[in-house]
């Protein structure tokens, strides 16, 4: 008769070994009643049990996921050379100052998502000449600026977010020249400008466009920053085109 079959009256060595099973733990009990071969089964599963708890339970690596932040702030923009046409008199002489809305951004190739949304700043109000105001008034938050050669600091101008680089997502201010992004390790991110002189006679003129990449950047450079020595080898420039010539001043933190 199979005697794994069988009922087993527990001797007193048993019972002994019961009652410390019981101070052990129920699953020690158990494999101290069992025959060696089942016994060597359950302290195989156990420690697979253990094992894969232990992996659970451990540290796990970052994730794939992780960003790193990167702010990109625009200074100035500087108008090297400015041509708007004649003015009609006896003469045609040129015409230094120019009407200029625009926008600056800033964002990763994953998209308009890697700046919250909102990877743009505008000032004035893209295509269009309701008004015209100097860069630095206090009123014309939608109007042209005028401009012409000279320097012109971006905080001083009224910038609105968008998540489109010729509308507005939010209302207008100023100090408004930072763009913050989370960049992924192996991403790149692109700084761009784009300036445009309106002319109600024919085609608007660009003044200033121009943009650079960044990257891709190891988690390592990332958390160094090395991008923010990188900058200098990387001038927002855009060279005369019988319209403008400007030099954009920005910097990365």
């Amino acid at each position: 008769m199979n005697t794994i079959d069988q009922h087993r009256m527990l001797s007193p060595e048993h019972i002994r070994r019961l009652t410390l099973g019981l101070v052990l733990g129920a699953g020690a009990a158990f494999a101290l009643v069992l025959s060696p071969a089942l016994r060597r089964r359950v302290v195989a599963t156990g420690a697979a049990v253990a094992m894969a708890a232990t992996s659970l339970l451990s540290a796990q690596p970052a994730a794939a996921d992780t960003t790193y932040p990167v702010y990109v702030t625009f200074d100035n923009v500087k108008f090297t050379m400015v041509n708007d046409g004649c003015t009609w008199d006896i003469y045609c002489s040129t015409d230094h100052t120019i009407e200029v809305y625009g926008t600056v951004g800033a964002y990763t190739t994953a998209g308009a998502v890697s700046a919250g949304g909102l990877p743009y700043r505008l000032f004035g109000k893209w295509g269009t000449d309701p008004c015209e105001t100097s860069w630095g008034s206090s009123y014309g938050a939608t109007c042209t600026k005028q401009m012409t050669f000279g320097t012109y600091d971006f905080t001083k101008v009224f910038l609105c977010d968008g998540s489109y680089y010729q509308t507005c997502s939010t209302g207008y201010s100023k100090y408004n020249n930072t763009i913050p992004l989370q960049v992924h390790s192996g991403e790149q991110f692109k700084v761009t400008v784009a300036m445009q002189d309106y002319d109600w006679g024919s085609a608007n003129d660009n003044v200033c466009v121009t943009s650079v990449w960044f990257g891709p950047y190891s988690a390592a450079q990332l958390q160094a920053k090395t991008y923010t020595t990188d900058v200098q080898y990387k001038p927002l420039n855009m060279g005369y085109n019988g319209d403008g010539e400007c030099w954009v001043a920005y910097h990365l933190s």
